[in-house]
């Protein structure tokens, strides 16, 4: 039987100087506080260099096993230091969920990488909404709310206002100054995000996808998606078809 104790006393003897511990662990703090800050450019800048100074344990003797491990607790420790700083906690462990889900499916170590870069920048944008929307007033977050649970259908600026009990001018006006966007750019922004989600990962129709998220017809949702991305779906699909999910356009 393993003995534990046995075995850390070894490992703590042949590692004379732990100074280089202890600099790696005040980085790694610092590393995951600034995902919980929200601060997407900072992080996006020190991410240039993630994965070639870092210096991991062993936890196994298979190079791609070892790094899954340590992806796991990354995953972990984002989790925990989002929901510290206001993260729904619901939100940051099933996202945690879905992100080891992904990486057991994966047969490269560079793409496990990847991954854990992709899911930091994550992390990062929905703590920097988070925090923005801590500053909003109780009826644009809950505008928000509505809008993101009813996405999918026919959706106006009248019908958030009546689940709200608003008059829709004086909520638009409130929206548009507190979220500088209008809530019909707002509707139309997170329907658009939803397609290229869709197109990247599914083989529906853009009829189909026209249809699911509520708009007139499929030429007014290629011209909308058009607008917006700059390409019609179809294009979008071939240039974006499962790609890394977690990119964004």
């Amino acid at each position: 039987m393993f003995n534990i104790d046995q075995e850390l006393t070894k490992r703590l003897m042949a590692e004379s100087d732990s100074s280089h511990r202890i600099v790696a662990y005040n980085k790694e703090i610092e590393f995951y506080e600034l995902v919980a800050s929200g601060n997407t450019e900072l992080l996006a800048e020190r991410l240039k260099n993630f994965g070639k100074t870092q210096i991991f344990g062993k936890l196994s003797d298979d190079a791609l096993r070892n790094e899954k491990y340590h992806a796991v607790v990354f995953f972990g420790l984002i989790s925990r230091f989002c929901i510290e700083a206001g993260m729904d906690i619901a939100t940051a462990y099933t996202l945690s969920d879905i992100y080891i889900e992904i990486v057991d499916t994966m047969n490269s170590q560079a793409d496990v990488t990847q991954l854990k870069k992709d899911a930091a920048l994550d992390y990062c944008r929905r703590m920097q909404s988070c925090l923005k929307a801590s500053a909003m007033s109780r009826n644009v977050v809950s505008s928000i709310d509505y809008i993101r649970t009813h996405i999918s259908g026919k959706l106006t600026v009248e019908d958030v206002a009546d689940a709200m009990n608003l008059n829709p001018s004086y909520l638009s006006k409130l929206f548009k100054k507190e979220m500088g966007i209008t809530i019909s750019q707002y509707i139309r922004d997170q329907k658009i995000a939803i397609a290229c989600n869709m197109l990247r990962h599914l083989d529906d129709s853009s009829l189909t996808i026209s249809n699911y998220l509520g708009f007139s017809s499929q030429s007014h949702f290629i011209q909308v998606f058009k607008k917006c991305i700059g390409i019609p779906p179809e294009e979008y699909r071939k240039l974006h078809y499962h790609q890394s999910w977690m990119e964004t356009n």
